[in-house]
């Protein structure tokens, strides 16, 4: 079991929360909104991007960053693409070297032209990094239909932990060290 934080509560940070609380790992998610924690937790759905879909009472919710981030052996980035930077810049002092994060979000930074993966390896060196993307939907994989996606890091050991961490008989996870051509 490992503790996870997502950071990020959109629609895809909980289909992967739920994916990884299923797996048996300890989940906290990081959202901006004090508003959308409380309507979480008091009706355990998020209505607006997953109505129906029925979050565990065992994921956890807040707007503490630091509360989330702190003693989690992986952090999931599943903040939308434009806040990658910003994000991974209030972590940075926050998370130890080697600390396992897994970039979600697709897009390439305007002004720099550079991929999410080395987006968060810039402004944290000393994490290892990994991104987890594929042709899925938010929507079917918070309702465990079969999905397929690809976790890719510069080291296989890497890739595989990412793998062995979501993987399950309906989150199918292949490896790849192919970053760029995941991202």
């Amino acid at each position: 079991m490992a503790n996870v934080a997502v950071l990020g509560g959109g629609s895809w940070g909980c289909a992967l929360a739920m994916v990884l609380h299923h797996n048996g790992h300890q989940v906290k998610v990081w959202m901006l909104r004090e508003a959308s924690v409380k309507e979480i937790e008091a009706t355990h759905e998020l209505r607006g991007k997953l109505p129906g879909v029925q979050i565990p009472e065992g994921i956890r919710f807040s707007t503490d960053l630091k509360a989330c981030v702190e003693g989690s052996d992986l952090i999931v980035l599943a903040v939308p693409s434009t806040a990658i930077r910003s994000t991974a810049a209030k972590i940075s002092g926050m998370v130890p070297d080697g600390q396992l994060i897994v970039a979600v979000s697709k897009g390439i930074e305007e002004d720099t032209l550079m991929i999410q993966t080395e987006i968060v390896e810039s402004e944290i060196p000393g994490a290892d990094v990994a991104v987890l993307s594929g042709p899925s939907h938010a929507e079917e994989v918070s309702r465990f239909l079969p999905t397929t996606v690809v976790a890719g890091a510069k080291s296989r050991e890497t890739a595989e932990r990412v793998q062995n961490l979501f993987m399950n008989g309906v989150f199918r996870v292949y490896t790849s060290p192919d970053l760029l051509g995941i991202e």
